[in-house]
């Protein structure tokens, strides 16, 4: 996927380097200079048709207009269409098959003519309004081919319409690199693709468990990410067979690249604002990004053709603020804070390397590599692989986010059960001294190991927590004792038989996922805490706490 800037400044007048002018300047194309005939800038003259109403039966008869060494050409709006044309020569032994293609990703329709006779006679037609059926090429590169024969010279005239970018950077290329060339590009996309749908899924199976904040938002991210790559670059046509002219599917470009944006500045919220200190909670930056992005892709999204230039605009410069507010964050201690700078610093060296190499083009030159072209337009690749680098990071600030709260609810739900086991012991000995109620923690103590046998026990079930089947003889087993010790020990520092113990605290894991609003529904909750029944549950709920968890669920989050 690339850049998305559609309204810059036309690098009309880009030239190649002074070694590669004399090549690009003669009237004649011819592969016959370069070592396997691969790949060079095409050599042309142009005509623009601002309202594109020209046929090809009259544009012969049009000003074209040579300049030597132009390899970069500008093109109308949205209606109008640029002409291209062009002699290709072989010199070969053998017949030849060239074709035109173009460094930009998006064409609406390439329609190659030859002049035979007087007339322009129709070759091929490739791009995205083009029909399958109606179309000989199969990759997601735009290109147009024609044969030659061998010490032929003809003469050819391409009508290019429906861009995203202001210009276009056309090339003329042997088959064999047309092939190669598309193979990298659609290699990338599909990279990009993939790792999205795989961090989705992985987002929905891992992160919902445990708090719906970690993965709605970044998974939002993602699938707007996923649907900007496929129309970008083009695979609704490629896949399903669908036409979409620019026209038609731009708007929905824009809502994409805007959902992207304010996805990316909510979970960044998410992850930096979760803090005890309240004066590191405050959310003002993110609160005006949001604004900002939303008001930029509503009016991009009403007019893209007019109205859509600040949309890049802020989706460009969102992850520079973010990188500023993580980086602030990362300095003062908070963990989860490092992965997200390491995210929103990859994402933003992906978006300034986009921008630079969309303003600044690398020169065209001649070449027999397929990557070499890939890297004379990095914007698509590096755009993959900043995203992808992002999401990496970002995963991990999520993890350790979910780490540090889950060590958090395993301490409370501990400290809970231990608060239980010390009145529980008050009760049986009564009015007696403190040396009196510590003595049975002292033999709990004695009989475990580590940090106590009652808070191995808590741990075990806690890890254990979504195994419904966990109960006595499983616990017993974990702590590597007989079922019978387990009871002994339980009702003597808790007062509860295994069964009540692993029940009560499953209880109070519920309790504590509803305080913090884990999950939505009662159901949701009861799955969560390892209870089979939801009606069964809320039973055992409503005795524990003396109220329904439907009642807990619309209390006002504690945390």
């Amino acid at each position: 996927m690339a850049l998305l800037v559609p309204i810059m400044p036309a690098q009309a007048g880009a030239q190649t380097g002074a070694e590669t002018c004399s090549e690009a300047a003669g009237p004649t194309n011819s592969l016959a200079d370069l070592r396997g005939g691969q790949l060079k800038p095409l050599s042309a003259s142009y005509f623009l048709d601002p309202s594109g109403d020209i046929e090809a039966n009259s544009i012969a008869a049009r000003d074209f207009t040579f300049t030597p060494c132009r390899t970069v050409f500008d093109i109308p709006g949205r209606d109008g269409a640029l002409w291209l044309r062009f002699d290709a020569a072989n010199p070969h032994a053998e017949r030849q098959t060239w074709g035109v293609a173009f460094l930009e990703t998006i064409v609406d329709e390439a329609a190659l003519y030859e002049e035979l006779d007087g007339a322009l006679v129709p070759v091929m037609r490739d791009g995205r309004i083009v029909p399958p059926t109606q179309n000989e090429n199969s990759s997601l590169k735009t290109a147009v081919s024609f044969a030659i024969d061998s010490g032929a010279e003809r003469t050819y005239y391409v009508r290019v319409s429906g861009t995203y970018a202001p210009s276009l950077t056309p090339v003329i290329s042997s088959a064999r690199m047309l092939e190669d060339w598309s193979d990298i590009f659609t290699i990338i996309s599909a990279s990009l693709l993939g790792f999205c749908a795989i961090m989705i899924v992985f987002s929905l199976i891992l992160f919902r468990r445990f708090d719906v904040r970690f993965y709605q938002y970044y998974t939002i991210y993602l699938f707007g990410m996923f649907c900007l790559t496929s129309l970008y670059d083009g695979w609704f046509i490629q896949s399903w067979g669908v036409t979409v002219p620019i026209e038609q599917v731009r708007r929905v470009i824009e809502l994409a690249s805007g959902l992207v944006m304010l996805a990316n500045i909510q979970y960044c919220r998410v992850l930096l604002t979760v803090d005890p200190d309240p004066r590191e909670r405050r959310q003002v930056v993110f609160h005006v990004l949001t604004g900002i992005g939303l008001a930029a892709t509503i009016w991009a999204v009403a007019d893209p053709w007019e109205t859509g230039t600040p949309l890049p605009i802020v989706f460009i410069l969102c992850p520079f603020v973010l990188l500023f507010v993580s980086g602030r964050k990362a300095l003062k201690g908070m963990k989860q804070a490092v992965p997200v700078f390491a995210s929103l610093l990859a994402l933003s060296l992906g978006l300034f390397s986009s921008l630079y190499f969309f303003v600044f083009p690398v020169d065209v030159v001649p070449t027999g590599s397929a990557f070499e072209v890939i890297m004379m337009r990095p914007i698509t690749l590096s755009y993959a692989t900043s995203t992808i680098a992002e999401g990496i990071f970002m995963m991990l600030a999520i993890s350790s986010m979910i780490n540090a709260i889950q060590k958090q609810r395993n301490l409370a739900v501990s400290e809970t059960v231990r608060l239980r086991g010390e009145v529980e012991r008050a009760k049986q000995v009564g009015n007696a001294k403190l040396e009196a109620i510590e003595a049975p923690a002292a033999e709990a103590v004695e009989a475990g190991s580590g940090g106590g046998f009652l808070d191995r026990a808590t741990q075990a079930v806690i890890e254990n927590i979504d195994q419904r089947g966990f109960g006595a003889r499983a616990l017993a087993s974990t702590l590597g004792v007989t079922e019978k010790t387990l009871g002994r020990r339980l009702k003597k520092s808790q007062g509860l038989a295994p069964a009540a113990f692993i029940r009560s605290i499953r209880l109070r894991y519920a309790r504590d996922l509803i305080l913090q609003q884990q999950f939505d529904t009662v159901a949701e909750i009861a799955n969560a805490s390892g209870f089979a029944s939801t009606s069964h549950f809320a039973k055992l709920y409503r005795e524990e706490f003396k109220e329904p968890p439907s009642e807990t669920l619309r209390t006002p989050a504690a945390v």
